[in-house]
């Protein structure tokens, strides 16, 4: 029987310190998983309100569609932000690098290989006047993007020559409304199978090596049950994607493009010395400079990312659309700029992840589909995003200083130092109510209570950080 209730005892013991890790490592990057934590709510709320149409293969596979191109541009967005900088034009730049692509393919009768070149051609010539206005002239960037929403506005109407212009080659039809060859198995897709199981081996794989490497160099490794939750997250996230995507028509080209943009941006954050060099400037830019950081060549390269991205993000738009239009555009920017800020970049610079901004812009069309799905008033949409946008900031702000936790490191040390505690506690409050009466007595010696206050306060906040600092791996080693 007693081994019974030791065995239980453990057992109870090792789910507690489960959640309590789980709980530490939330508290300590609540900057990088809110967001994650808000949009699953999100799907959970639109999912019930649509008695779960929303997450149902369909739609759910049609709204990472209507994303991709939200995506791309707040890809670009972060880094623009992350170096303190803003662009408001990239939405007609992305409208009219779209346009200027399909006007020369459907009516200039250019390959499409051509036509894309020369829309490279023009983004770097933009990045690079954008970046020297910023960087070199030191105008606002805030000013010259201004300029360059209003003046790229009228090239797209120009080109456009203010009608609709339909596509009809293969390239824009792929694009847009394309996925990858299926082989059906019933009612699901081979190949979105397969590929969803290879990213499943390669998370696993790929944890394995970074443990192995970690323990080589004596570098500290992730808690074994922290490493085992986030297999379980991805494999999960992962399953339910395979799953809709091979139930539906499989992966569309448009998620593919999203996903090589990511993983390349991801990449070049921050396994580079380019990236390295992006948040440096955005975390100091004297510093940077300081250190021979070429900032002005750094802002320039930022301003021409950003308008690839925009050219990427308008070719997806008027592929999906199958047509380029003057009414394409407005407010593109400002979803960038909103689905960066919600995937926790910070505005004063230096701060900021591209994955993220992905998750942002999600939230974002998760909103507007969910509530049109929802027959909520189109009116109210606006206001919903506004308050989001708001929130996201403000989050921001109050976890820009978020300390480092260790609830079980705490359990411990509430137990090691509980006498220490309750004897701190109560010299506090005893010297705190006698300072209180000292003063209503005016007392003379009143300087001596406040001495005993002031001794008692800092003494009881010692203990209190000593607990609050603590650590797990500091009572392994006493065996406590």
């Amino acid at each position: 029987m007693t081994e019974d209730k030791n065995l239980f005892k453990k057992i109870g013991w090792s789910i507690y310190k489960y959640f309590l890790t789980l709980i530490s490592l939330f508290r300590t990057n609540i900057r990088d998983y809110g967001m994650f934590i808000a949009l699953i709510v999100i799907f959970i709320v639109f999912g019930y309100m649509t008695d779960w149409i929303f997450l149902g293969a369909f739609n759910f596979t049609n709204l990472l569609n209507q994303s991709a191109y939200v995506a791309v541009l707040a890809v670009g967005m972060t880094l623009v932000i992350v170096t303190r900088q803003i662009d408001l034009s990239v939405g007609f730049i992305g409208a009219f690098l779209g346009a200027y692509v399909v006007v020369a393919v459907e009516t200039g009768g250019q390959s499409v290989l051509v036509a894309l070149l020369g829309a490279l051609v023009l983004t770097v010539i933009v990045g690079i006047a954008k970046g020297y206005f910023i960087a070199k002239v030191k105008v606002p960037s805030f000013v010259v993007t201004l300029a360059g929403m209003f003046i790229f506005k009228g090239l797209l109407m120009f080109k456009t020559g203010n009608r609709t212009i339909s596509t009809t080659n293969d390239f824009f039809i792929q694009v847009g409304t394309g996925y990858l060859p299926t082989i059906e198995i019933g009612e699901y897709d081979l190949v979105t199978l397969i590929i969803g199981g290879f990213i499943i081996v390669f998370a696993i794989m790929s944890e394995i090596l970074k443990i192995n490497k970690n323990r080589k160099l004596n570098i500290p490794c992730e808690k074994i049950e922290l490493i085992i939750t986030k297999l379980v997250m991805i494999t999960a996230v992962t399953g339910y994607l395979t799953y809709v995507f091979s139930s539906n028509k499989g992966i569309s080209y448009l998620l593919l493009i999203t996903v090589a943009v990511v993983v390349i941006y991801h990449f070049m954050t921050t396994q580079t010395t380019l990236g390295r060099r992006i948040y440096a400037v955005g975390g100091n830019p004297e510093a940077a400079e300081l250190s021979g950081i070429n900032v002005e060549l750094i802002l320039i390269i930022v301003f021409i990312s950003m308008g690839m991205l925009a050219m990427i993000s308008g070719v997806m738009y008027v592929s999906r659309l199958e047509n380029a239009s003057p009414k394409h555009g407005p407010f593109w920017e400002l979803y960038a700029i909103a689905a960066a800020f919600i995937g926790g970049t910070s505005a004063a610079g230096g701060v900021g992840k591209v994955v993220n901004a992905v998750v942002g812009a999600i939230v974002i069309m998760s909103l507007k589909n969910g509530m049109a799905l929802a027959g909520i008033d189109a009116n109210i949409e606006p206001i919903i995003l506004g308050v989001v946008l708001l929130l996201a900031v403000v989050f921001d702000l109050y976890t820009r200083n978020v300390n480092p936790v260790d609830l079980v490191g705490i359990h411990f040390a509430k137990k090691q130092y509980k006498e220490e505690f309750a004897v701190g506690k109560s010299n506090f409050a005893k010297a705190k109510t006698e300072l209180k009466i000292a003063k209503k007595e005016d007392r003379k010696d009143l300087i001596d209570f406040e001495y005993k206050y002031t001794n008692a306060q800092g003494a009881f906040n010692k203990i209190k950080d000593k607990i609050r600092m603590s650590v797990e791996a500091d009572f392994i080693k006493k065996n406590i």
